[in-house]
């Protein structure tokens, strides 16, 4: 039997590449296709894309707000409390100043009263002395017994407010209640003892007021340290 046979026909090189360039023209993506005036005025217009995650420019405004209302809220909080604490502050003051013009008065008061009180004690020794004074001429004696009284009435009245004597003669001196103004060379008494009395001391409550003014005893030089004494001098 006879085989029949077919002819298949063969593409030249030139119309497979023209096949080709007909199929990607065809085939490309629309950004290549030629940009109008509209979408150029669109693309101008848009709002350009912010990345993942940033905020927009009103979302940060909107925080700033915030932020701002919040410090005004602050500061208005921080002025009430100034207020508040000058307010205490000029109380405080005042209330102090009231509380230094009371204890003004206070003293004030105590010291006058303290005053006219001392003079109340002394009143009675004037009446004396002006006693004394007016009977001393008809009798010599009674000036010297009114003085005696007007002196021991004031002791007594010396006592009654703690006021005491120091008694030093024959006592040991003390610097601290005696103030020597004199040294006595005496073989009588014991070195450093008090012979005499000068002018009187007190103590007030218990605290020394006036020292005594006394003489003191040393002992006297031996015959040896006097003549030792005149030959250095010869």
């Amino acid at each position: 039997m006879a085989r029949k046979q077919v002819k298949i026909p063969v593409r030249s090189e030139e119309e497979h590449s023209a096949q080709e360039t007909s199929q990607s023209q065809a085939q490309a993506p629309a950004e290549h296709a030629p940009v109008t005036e509209t979408q150029t005025t669109a693309e101008a217009t848009a709002t350009p894309a912010t990345q993942e995650g940033e905020p927009t420019p009103e979302e940060k405004i909107a925080a700033l707000e915030v932020e701002l209302q919040r410090l005004r809220e602050e500061l208005t909080q921080v002025r009430g409390e100034v207020e508040m604490y000058k307010d205490q502050y000029l109380r405080a003051m005042a209330e102090m100043d009231n509380l230094r013009k009371r204890l003004e008065k206070r003293y004030a008061d105590e010291a006058r009263q303290e005053k006219q009180r001392f003079l109340q004690t002394i009143l009675p020794f004037v009446d004396h002395l002006e006693m004394v004074i007016k009977h001393s001429d008809s009798d010599p004696k009674i000036l010297h017994q009114g003085v005696q009284m007007i002196f021991q009435e004031l002791m007594r009245t010396l006592e009654r407010e703690g006021v005491k004597p120091i008694e030093s003669v024959g006592q040991k001196f003390d610097p601290f209640v005696h103030e020597a103004v004199e040294v006595v060379e005496t073989e009588e008494v014991p070195p450093d003892t008090v012979v005499d009395e000068v002018q009187r001391g007190y103590t007030y409550q218990g605290a020394l007021l006036r020292p005594a003014r006394v003489r003191v005893a040393r002992p006297a030089p031996t015959q040896s340290a006097q003549d030792a004494t005149t030959s250095s001098e010869e």
